[in-house]
């Protein structure tokens, strides 16, 4: 399991909860869209490369919003990544999304057909753009291959080359709070130094996070956000493992269930996101996203399995003999034994990761404004409902 970004669009926001609106004095003149192509490039024929129109912003009446700024999001069919767009959406930007597929017919955003791993497909997908929301990644946990390096680290340069080709003035990297070690003496912040596990998920992250800095400036501005483990609708990570997990009735408790866990629900990151992303003081800056729910890991398997009528574990395991399952499970994935898929079904990372008790400050983002608007009841709510909508339509 880990933090990311694959899944569906959040629910609705409440009128007035946006934080702080384009368009200040600080920023750069606005630059026209360019001209979008026609919606049946979406269908049969379409090209990486191309721009799809998709419901571009109208009044009431259906009159086009001229003038509106432009943002691209990477990433946008994922959890977090659409809940990027429908932030930044009802901030009153108009948005593109970088796709690997055609968009479907409902999709709210502009779609560039194109590929991280294919750096002449992100041609165009930049122009007239203001800020880009770097959310894709890939995040495989086992046996990765070179494709992670080729996303997350060289997609992210194929990324910014096009930016900066296209004069984008705001760029958002959005890394992982795994970057800074799994240190449970201390509290982690934006200033602690990074200790990077030696897991390919992070390592990979930290490599595309040192990429994005190495382009800050001239120009440019840079800000990277480290969210906690992410959850919400859409999500094909964290929450589905749990749920499955407690409905197999495999899962046990960690050190009864004491470690402290730091969540951060989908669109509660995406408003933290486009704050960072859009304030004037924010470019340069380094922000940890978590929405402070006081969680232990007890606590959230106990709420989740109420929630799905299941029985909470109630064997437990010292961290340490966690980590030696974890190895255990590791050669059976490699030798293909107990699973399909060659997959083990626990890992080191993942339970350094999950159950490693790490305890993050979030003062700097709330410095900043950001107060999460979900609280933990209603987030689980709407994320175990979509996720049961999915599997009843067999996306699970």
């Amino acid at each position: 399991m880990l933090p990311g970004d694959v899944g569906a669009r959040p629910p609705a926001r409440a009128r007035g909860t946006v934080r702080r609106r384009p368009g200040t004095a600080a920023d750069r003149r606005v630059r026209p869209a360019p001209g979008p192509a026609h919606p049946a490039a979406a269908h049969a024929g379409a090209r990486p490369g191309r721009v799809v129109a998709r419901r571009p912003a109208c009044t009431a009446d259906g009159r086009l919003v001229m003038g509106s700024r432009v943002a691209l999001v990477t990433g946008v069919t994922g959890c977090v990544g659409r809940a990027v767009a429908a932030a930044l959406a009802e901030n009153g930007w108009s948005v593109r999304g970088l796709v690997r597929t055609p968009a479907p017919d409902h999709a709210t955003y502009a779609a560039h057909l194109g590929d991280l791993t294919d750096p002449d497909s992100l041609r165009g997908s930049c122009a007239g753009v203001d800020l880009v929301v770097h959310a894709a990644a890939d995040l495989t946990d086992w046996r990765p291959g070179p494709r992670i390096w080729q996303v997350n680290r060289d997609g992210t340069r194929a990324v910014l080359d096009e930016a900066r080709r296209c004069g984008v003035s705001r760029f958002v990297y959005l890394s992982t709070v795994d970057v800074f070690g799994f240190d449970a003496a201390k509290v982690i912040d934006e200033a602690s130094p990074r200790r990077v596990p030696r897991y390919p998920y992070p390592l990979s992250k930290a490599a595309g996070e040192d990429v994005a800095w190495s382009y800050h400036g001239n120009g440019l501005d840079v800000t990277v956000v480290y969210p906690a483990w992410v959850f919400g609708p859409g999500d094909r990570n964290f929450l589905p493992e749990l749920v499955r997990g407690l409905r197999d009735g495999k899962l046990v408790q960690f050190d009864r269930g004491a470690p402290p866990i730091e969540l951060t629900y989908s669109a509660n990151l995406a408003d933290a996101i486009v704050l960072a992303g859009t304030a004037p003081g924010c470019a340069g800056g380094r922000f940890i996203v978590g929405d402070s729910y006081g969680l232990t890991l007890g606590r959230l398997f106990v709420a989740v399995a109420e929630r799905i009528g299941a029985r909470p574990p109630t064997s437990s395991v010292p961290f340490g003999a966690a980590l030696a399952v974890g190895a255990l499970s590791e050669l059976a994935g490699l030798a293909g034994i107990g699973t399909g898929s060659g997959r083990p079904l626990l890992t080191r990372y993942a339970v350094r990761s999950v159950a490693g008790g790490m305890r993050y400050d979030v003062g700097r983002i709330r410095s900043i404004g950001y107060s999460p608007r979900v609280g933990f009841a209603e987030a689980l709510s709407h994320s175990l409902a979509d996720l049961t909508k999915e599997q009843a339509h067999g996306g699970r």
